[in-house]
């Protein structure tokens, strides 16, 4: 682990701590909120939740299946150790994990599988903007917070541009393939030998993970996916909204999905502690949907059945494919190294 890395994730997910207890006025009212909670909506919640896994798990499976032969059990195996190493391990360590797990477990190439994991997350980088520019046209913005707007514009502006890019050269590698290879050879050549070697041979396999690209038809299926497994995220914060006795708007849904998203991108301590709370509770009280004293609360439950559940079903899952922490560990920083 990098201890560097490791101690200013937990140092950021200490200041939006702090900063999101301080909003608390009254802690007794914080504590009874909890217990005002319908219970009920715990199953409806989970089976959304683990919904979701399966359709992302699909999602990835059927662009796998653009080159690979690969049980869709596999598939789901790996991606929930991927979301038990992302709560665990920092810096989204669990990306690189699922790539290994599913690479060993049906003995394929590392760099073809995790380029499927990049194109993924290109979708869903994608999907995320295109809630963003919804957002943007329907929700009604009070002047107070015009500069959370414009922030959110710039942010979604630099965000699809870097998309963009990376989208161009995913498809220069995958059409130019020679061509970039040919550029990386001569660029690489003054490295040694030996690193020479090793990024040509891991760039020509790694382009091999994106012959989906060369498919409109299978990509679109991969956007319908997409939509479908951002459409179920919905499903959670919903019932969350419903056990503290509101029904969020469609809108309002979209903004709260589109924050944890945004906390789960800031370098923060395995899990989002901290980022998802208080960005979650600041989109509960701008909406208005909940009393102040219910934001935070609001926040730490849909939190936990982000976390636990997953946690949970991952560690039985890598202790029954023979993984323990530490070696998932080191070898995601292994393959990190080697990319």
């Amino acid at each position: 682990m990098k201890n560097w890395r490791f101690w200013l994730g937990l140092i950021i997910s200490g200041v939006f701590i702090w900063i999101a207890l301080r909003q608390i006025k009254d802690w007794h009212l914080f504590f009874a909120s909890f217990k005002e909670i319908h219970y009920w909506v715990i199953l409806p919640a989970l089976i959304g939740y683990f919904s979701i896994l399966v359709f992302r798990a699909w999602r990835w499976h059927y662009i796998l299946k653009s080159h690979l032969e690969i049980k869709f059990s596999s598939s789901l195996i790996a991606l929930i150790i991927c979301y038990m190493a992302n709560n665990i391990l920092p810096f989204r360590a669990g990306e690189v994990i699922r790539a290994i797990v599913l690479s060993r477990r049906e003995k394929k190439a590392f760099s073809p599988v995790f380029a499927t994991v990049v194109i993924e997350r290109i979708f869903d980088s994608l999907i995320i903007l295109v809630f963003l520019a919804v957002l943007l046209f329907h929700l009604t913005i009070p002047s107070d917070y015009k500069n959370i707007a414009i922030a959110l514009k710039k942010g979604g502006i630099i965000a699809l541009a870097g998309a963009v890019i990376l989208i161009i050269f995913l498809y220069f590698l995958y059409y130019a393939r020679d061509w970039v290879i040919g550029i990386s050879d001569r660029f690489f050549s003054v490295f040694g030998k030996k690193i020479h070697n090793f990024v040509i041979q891991e760039l020509d396999k790694f382009s091999q993970g994106l012959i989906i690209l060369g498919n409109p038809f299978r990509l679109l299926v991969v956007v319908g996916f997409s939509f479908l497994v951002w459409g179920v995220n919905l499903i959670p914060i919903y019932y969350i909204g419903v056990g503290f006795g509101t029904q969020i708007s469609i809108i309002g849904l979209l903004l709260l999905l589109f924050l944890g998203a945004f906390s789960a991108a800031i370098p923060a301590a395995p899990g989002f502690w901290g980022t998802f709370h208080y960005i979650t509770a600041l989109g509960i009280n701008f909406l208005g949907a909940l009393p102040q004293e219910k934001a935070l609360p609001f926040a730490i439950v849909l939190h936990a059945f982000y976390y636990f559940p997953v946690l949970i079903v991952g560690l039985i899952l890598a202790w029954k494919e023979g993984y323990s922490l530490t070696e998932l560990e080191r070898e995601a920083e292994r393959e990190k190294t080697q990319l």
